[in-house]
Parts: structure tokens; C-alpha cells; sequence
């Protein structure tokens, strides 16, 4: 049914890509300059927002227990939001990763948040347990 030759070709094929596969990830001499300048340009900097352009941590926590419903009265004291890190994902947006102590779960919680800026406030518009 299947000739012999197809079948060799097969096995060559698996071997030589089996073989082939780990160097495949390593870059080669070339092709760092290549796909560098075919990717486009962006600007890490301005993608970073500053420290004065994303909620703080006091924001970043009543945004969350106001989207999650907590109440922030029973359980706020108790609980911190620090916010880790933020990247620039839209004119008006920013994700941010923040570490989260809350009062009824041990240990810190680790979240990413979406937050869109609204007349100069952030409002936190999605976020995910990591």
C-alpha cells in the first residue's frame, strides 16, 4: 500500500527534524540583524508608563475590590494592592501587574489588571488571578 521509499522518506524526515529541532530556537550569525530590522520599531520607553502616569497602589486596590464586589469596609484594612509593574497597551490604557495580600487569603496573590484612565482617575476594567 505505501511503498517502501515513502516510508524511508518518513523516517528520515523524523530523524532530521528530531535532530534539527534544538537548533532552530539558537540564533544564527545573521539573523539577529535580519529580523530586527524587518520587526517593527518600538519604543520601550514610551510603551513604560512613569511612575506618576499609572494608579497607585491605594487606586489600584479600591478598583479591584470595587470590581470584584469585596467590601472594601469588612476587608480593606487588612489587605494591600501594590502595583508591580505597568506596560502601555492603548491610548487610554495600561496593563498592570500588581501582588495583592488580601486579608482572608494566605499569602500574596498575584494579578494582571487592565486600567483605563477616566478625566485623570483609573479605572480598573478587567483583571486575572495569576
Amino acid at each position: 500500500m505505501l511503498g517502501r521509499g515513502f516510508l524511508l522518506g518518513v523516517a528520515v524526515g523524523c530523524v532530521l527534524g528530531v535532530y534539527v529541532a534544538p537548533y532552530l530556537s539558537r540564533p544564527t550569525v545573521g539573523a539577529g540583524n535580519v529580523s530586527g530590522s524587518i520587526l517593527p520599531h518600538v519604543n520601550e520607553a514610551a510603551a513604560v508608563p512613569e511612575r506618576d502616569t499609572r494608579p497607585t497602589d491605594d487606586q489600584a486596590k479600591a478598583q479591584l475590590f470595587a470590581l470584584t464586589k469585596w467590601d472594601l469596609n469588612r476587608h480593606g484594612d487588612g489587605s494591600t494592592v501594590s502595583v508591580k509593574r505597568c506596560m502601555q497597551i492603548a491610548d487610554q490604557e495600561i496593563a498592570c501587574e500588581l501582588s495583592a495580600q488580601l486579608k482572608w487569603i494566605d499569602g500574596a496573590t498575584q494579578i494582571e489588571a487592565v486600567f483605563q484612565e477616566e478625566g485623570g482617575d483609573w479605572k480598573m476594567i478587567a483583571a486575572k488571578n495569576r
